[in-house]
């Protein structure tokens, strides 16, 4: 079992750079890290959109992607864009709910 980051798998290492795991333990990110798909979009890819249901949290890995609304005009609206080691899509995963936003790769 790994006792520090050096000796971590590449995806842990890379799940240790996420502020949001920054505090788990070195077995506990290996842990995670066998549980994560990681997957690759092309840039104007949509990952999910706004309402849909939250099955899954994403974390930047490389490149960006934009976090966006359409409002009551029909218009895109963007509302972030993230880049590598940012985080996004927990809040619909923790609340069981819809996506409040949409998110594309750039």
């Amino acid at each position: 079992m790994p006792t520090d980051v050096t000796q971590l798998s590449e995806e842990a290492q890379s799940l240790a750079r996420v502020p949001l795991f920054k505090r788990l333990e070195p077995h506990e990110l290996e842990k995670l890290a066998e549980e994560i798909d990681q997957v690759d979009y092309k840039a104007g890819e949509v990952i999910f959109n706004e309402h849909d249901h939250g099955d899954a949290l994403y974390v930047v890995e490389e490149g960006s992607v934009r976090i966006w609304v359409t409002d009551e005009d029909l218009n895109e609206v963007t509302l972030a864009e993230l880049q590598p080691g940012q985080f996004f899509g927990e809040l619909a995963v923790l609340d069981r709910g819809e996506r409040s936003s949409s998110a594309t790769a750039i």
